[in-house]
């Protein structure tokens, strides 16, 4: 009985990536299994979600794009022409794939394969992975260092960079720097406060895989919740000529008391 499962098993998904091969690929956006949640100047972002037993159309990706993943995965990926590949996804993993891409995706595992697809309309160049020295240094005050920030570089390009931001309950990342725009994918329900150079502090609440688009900023945030707060920041390294993206810019900034935290930006 367990050898005829697991042909069974096998032939299934033999012929559905023989029918993902057979099908005329389609864009991206027409794909049912993405959808599109985010479309500006800097990004096209679709939230993906596919079921156990479930798979994608063949389709067609036209632009770079980075893919941010929520939750544990198991899939198979069949490229157009090649044969279906394994693959596994981590909570949190970020990947960059190049334009042109035409694949199909079948979930393979129990649990739903979910993740952020961020389209980047402009050129990407020099995209690298960090694979080292990729801790940036946050102040932090208590003496126990679980109880601190943390911020790891993960990916970068000439045009943008993604960072990993983590907070403890009761961490607070100091006063930081935004040069230009930036999108956050947060990886955890979480409550915090953000307080902005010269406003009021606000508190936020954040759900997992709800997408935020911010301008340049200068801020501080903590985390006031019983929980983690893990968040994926894709912050761009400048905006269109006369845009003003280097308006944050600490120097631009006016000058600070002595006491004050000298801010950092990402980059």
């Amino acid at each position: 009985m367990r050898k005829f499962a697991i042909v069974t098993l096998f032939v299934i998904l033999a012929l559905t990536a023989w029918t993902q091969q057979a099908q005329a690929p389609v864009e991206v956006s027409s794909e049912p299994h993405h959808h599109l949640v985010l479309e500006n100047m800097f990004v096209r972002v679709f939230a993906v979600s596919v079921d156990p037993g479930e798979s994608t159309l063949m389709h067609h990706h036209g632009r770079d794009y980075l893919s941010v993943s929520i939750g544990d995965a198991q899939v198979t990926n069949t490229k157009q022409g090649a044969q279906a590949v394994a693959a596994s996804f981590k909570d949190g993993d970020v990947r960059f794939t190049p334009a042109g891409l035409v694949h199909a995706v079948s979930n393979t595992g129990s649990t739903p394969f979910r993740n952020r697809t961020i389209e980047l309309v402009g050129p990407t160049t020099n995209p690298k992975a960090c694979t080292e020295s990729c801790a940036l240094p946050i102040p932090c005050d208590s003496a126990d260092k679980a109880s601190c920030p943390s911020v790891v570089k993960l990916f970068t390009a000439d045009q943008w960079s993604v960072t990993m931001v983590t907070l403890p309950p009761g961490a607070k990342y100091p006063q930081h720097t935004h040069l230009a725009n930036f999108l956050t994918v947060p990886l955890t329900d979480s409550d915090v406060t953000m307080k902005n150079q010269d406003q009021p502090e606000a508190a936020v609440h954040s759900k997992i895989g709800e997408l935020s688009w911010r301008n340049p900023v200068v801020h501080t945030i903590t985390n006031f919740g019983k929980t983690t707060a893990k968040t994926v920041v894709l912050e761009f390294r400048g905006r269109p000529a006369g845009e003003g993206s280097e308006s944050m810019a600490p120097q631009a900034m006016g000058s600070q008391s002595k006491d004050a935290s000298k801010p950092h930006d990402h980059h």
